[in-house]
């Protein structure tokens, strides 16, 4: 993304550049065809994903050669006297193609990157050319030989479901996204109230945390800190297990699992004390 806005600055300063190059330069004088010309190719660089595809000598060929064209069309001049100026107009033309498509190229990597993470990677898809239809004529045709049962099924969606399976991707994403961050505030708040020896480390949707040479009987008032900081500077209520070595576990694994099953504990009581308080009136977002 950093490169993609550096890009767009360099393509706007150019332009700028271009819309200005009279005042900056009197002996310069642009044709108008020139100043219709440039941001046309440029709007059209950015705006077609398939012009991606065509090679950028080819493009910039044929973009200089229908620029010449049109103002052969207009009766402007070209040679003579007007070379200079007119070699002039097609250098500027071919760099602001460059840069639109160094920017078109940008989008289309931020595009990709979206694709795959919102939707993800196409292997393993049905086909959906003639070579899934052979395949199935295949299949039919083994099941008429050897009189063996087949069924086929049409699959058909609805068009307004669409936009209801849209929203709920939106959604999901943006919930996966604020739950990265929240997770990300939690790490750095534990990192901050913990010690430097202290090993925390995430595990799916909670955090490990290994506290040397802490005894059973500090861990009520750890537990009561973190709850608080927690909720502070973050703005979550966390549940906290916590179990302690040996009199809980002597293995690494019983010690984890024995952690997290005192913790889904916490987060069970957690909720039914708040049902008990939505029953009662009493809860307060």
């Amino acid at each position: 993304m950093k490169r993609m806005r550096y890009l767009t600055v360099i393509l706007v300063f150019w332009l700028f550049l271009f819309f200005n190059i009279e005042r900056l330069s009197n002996p310069v004088d642009i044709t108008d065809v020139a100043y219709t010309f440039v941001p046309l190719v440029v709007i059209l660089t950015i705006l077609a994903p398939r012009l991606r595809e065509v090679p950028l000598w080819a493009f910039l060929s044929a973009s200089a050669l229908l620029f010449l064209l049109v103002k052969t069309w207009v009766k402007s001049d070209i040679w003579g006297v007007s070379l200079p100026l007119t070699v002039t107009e097609v250098c500027i033309i071919a760099v602001a193609i460059i840069l639109a498509r160094w920017v078109s190229n940008g989008i289309g990597e931020f595009e990709r990157a979206i694709t795959r993470i919102t939707i993800g990677r196409d292997d393993g898809l049905p086909e959906v050319s003639s070579d899934g239809q052979v395949e199935m004529y295949r299949e039919l045709k083994r099941a008429r030989h050897y009189q063996r049962p087949l069924t086929m099924v049409a699959i058909g969606i609805n068009e307004d479901s669409i936009q209801v399976a849209l929203d709920r991707m939106v959604r999901e994403a943006q919930q996966a996204m604020i739950k990265r961050y929240v997770m990300s505030d939690v790490a750095r708040t534990l990192c901050d109230e913990l010690e430097d020896y202290n090993i925390i480390a995430q595990n799916g949707d909670h955090f490990l945390v290994l506290l040397p040479e802490v005894a059973p009987g500090q861990l009520s008032g750890l537990s009561k800190r973190l709850r608080q900081v927690l909720s502070e500077q973050t703005m979550v209520t966390p549940q906290i297990g916590a179990v302690s070595f040996p009199d809980d576990g002597t293995t690494f694994d019983d010690l984890v699992e024995r952690a997290i099953d005192a913790m889904e504990r916490d987060r069970e009581m957690e909720r039914s004390t708040r049902a008990q308080q939505v029953s009662t009136g009493s809860y307060v977002t």
